[in-house]
């Protein structure tokens, strides 16, 4: 029976990743032992406890993406085939499940969490998208089981396919809760925007940039706070504007609990990427365990659970004149924040954990039926 879990998700910076936490401690309430597989510079470290072997250094960021990713694949693979008798492996996205599925002429013990849909995530000339979704299907039907966020970014309905949204775990939501409580978290008396995570130039930040730059001529009282690495001009022009708070990076309950101190949440995706018109935001359902009403871009398809129940406010992902028109009209009347509020606590939610624990256990049960066999 294998005796570990091995987490491999190709990222340096563990907060930019909160369901590794989640799921540590999901591992961590089963008794089983795990390690987490990523790049960094320290051959060992750890993270809240956590285990953590650096498989390539940071240089690597420096170097063609393609590089990188050959790199990634290459060490995850020797790796994974020096454990494949002692290990199951959790494999984030697919860069890291590829090299897991060729460890074993049978199916390796391997949990592929597809939370990207690689095929879909990038602006690939129409050939080289088709190649990676022959991939990404052969690597789903590898893996033991194959998690996706939602089911409009999967067209087939195989045996081993499970859908978990990406919300937040039952515990990170209570400490989100204490944080809250005990920093006095409450939105103060400017209309308070909260846009966190990767602050790149497919998140929609020129448009609030400028709906911004708007509401400043009509003197409008707006507070904006900003957590998260800035990786691109508008991210830096954004921070340097008045009003602004960044708050860096958080932690996942922090960035959790600071919604406590917002109004509305700013959450924008580039339609013009096929996986972002197929979005499966994690930050939609912050807003929803939270309470906190929310705005997003019309062209993302999979907002439409939201839309049907007046449950987020909707504007076009280039609109900036309808984006400020819509923080003008909150600045001076507040009550249709309440009513967004109210519908998103009407909502039926679910915890990440309570459905993500479900997996681990048949694919613990389905290890151990095959050592019975």
């Amino acid at each position: 029976m294998s005796s570990k879990v091995i987490i491999v998700v190709q990222q340096e910076t563990l907060r930019e990743r909160p369901r590794i936490h989640k799921l540590s401690k999901i591992l961590e309430s089963l008794n089983l032992r795990f390690e987490v597989w990523k790049f960094g510079d320290q051959k060992n470290e750890t993270f809240f406890g956590i285990r953590i072997r650096n498989l390539i250094g940071t240089g690597w960021r420096r170097r063609p993406a393609i590089l990188r990713y050959a790199a990634w694949m290459v060490m995850v693979l020797l790796n994974a085939f020096r454990e494949r008798r002692t290990a199951r492996f959790f494999a984030v996205g697919f860069d890291s499940a590829l090299p897991v599925s060729l460890i074993s002429v049978g199916k390796p013990a391997l949990i592929f969490d597809n939370i990207d849909n690689i095929s879909l995530s990038y602006r690939w000339p129409r050939g080289l998208r088709l190649i990676f979704r022959v991939f990404e299907r052969w690597v789903s039907q590898r893996a033991q089981f194959h998690i996706i966020p939602t089911r409009a970014r999967w067209s087939r309905s195989d045996p081993n396919l499970r859908v978990v949204t990406n919300t937040p775990s039952k515990e990170i939501l209570a400490e989100a809760l204490i944080i809250a409580k005990q920093r006095d978290f409450r939105p103060g008396p400017e209309l308070t925007i909260y846009l966190n995570g990767w602050l790149s130039g497919t998140r929609g930040i020129r448009t609030l940039v400028l709906a911004l730059e708007k509401a400043k001529e009509k003197r409008l009282q707006i507070r904006v706070l900003v957590a998260g690495r800035p990786s691109c001009e508008d991210a830096d022009r954004l921070l340097s504007m008045e009003g602004v708070e960044a708050l860096g990076m958080l932690t996942n309950a922090e960035a959790l609990a600071t919604y406590y101190r917002s109004h509305i949440a700013y959450i924008y995706y580039d339609p013009s990427i096929e996986g972002n018109r197929l979005a499966a935001s994690q930050k939609w359902t912050d807003c929803w365990a939270t309470h906190t009403p929310f705005v997003s871009n019309t062209e993302i398809e999979t907002l439409d659970e939201y839309v049907k129940l007046d449950a987020c406010f909707v504007s076009p992902y280039e609109d900036a004149n309808g984006l400020a028109a819509l923080l003008e009209s909150l600045a001076h009347d507040r009550s249709p924040l309440e009513r967004i509020r109210a519908n998103l606590g009407r909502m039926n939610f679910r915890y990440w954990d309570e459905e993500m624990r479900r997996i681990v256990e048949d694919w613990l049960a389905l290890d151990q039926a095959t050592q019975r066999r």
